[in-house]
Order: C-alpha cells, then structure tokens, then sequence
C-alpha cells in the first residue's frame, strides 16, 4: 500500500513538472497523475502548446519555435517574420493580406 502511495505521488510530481514544460493545465494534470500514475505516460506523448506571444507552430513541421526565430529548429525551414497566423482557419499569411483560404482580413 505504502509503494502505491509514494508511486501516485511521485507520478504527480513528475505530472505537474511535465504539463507546465509543455504549457498545459499542472494542476489537472498533477491530480489525474495523482489518481492514476499511467496518465504521466499520456502527457509524455502529447505534444507542447505554443504559449501566445512567447512562441509558435512552424507552417512546415508543426514544431514549436520562438516567436521571434526566422528557422524552425526541428526541420530547419525559413519563416518570414512578417507571416501571422490567420485568426480564421490558422494558415500563415502575410501581415496586412487578406488569407487566401478562408478571406479573413489579415493583421
């Protein structure tokens, strides 16, 4: 019994530090670990969440990168910084264009 209880709150621990890495909800996360140890393993397969203004999605590999870097550090592609993520349909567009796909005005 003693094991299972240190496992849960280690599991828990570990959660907490894991979905804040990845920009996701800690506290959730810490107590469905808490509950069930297992759920760590489900977070360590999720991917991060770009945090708004801070980082983004590359338009080639879906990989995080910072928001001011030119070259996705997972695939290498160039991304012009003045390319925004449309509002409508999440396309990258040039700033000030309206978006091919769906209309939307651009930034």
């Amino acid at each position: 019994m003693s094991r299972l209880l240190i496992i849960s709150f280690l599991a828990a621990a570990v959660a907490a530090f894991v979905a804040e890495r990845k920009g996701r909800d800690w506290i959730s996360w810490t107590l469905g670990a808490l509950i069930f140890p297992f759920a760590l393993l489900i977070l360590l397969a999720l991917p991060a969440l770009p945090k708004p203004g801070i980082t983004r999605r590359c338009p080639s590999c879906g990989g995080i990168m910072g928001e001011g870097q030119a070259r996705c550090p997972s695939c290498g592609a160039d991304t012009p910084i003045e390319m925004h993520e449309c509002p409508g349909c999440g396309k990258f567009v040039s700033a000030g264009t309206k978006c091919p796909e769906c209309g939307s005005p651009g930034r």
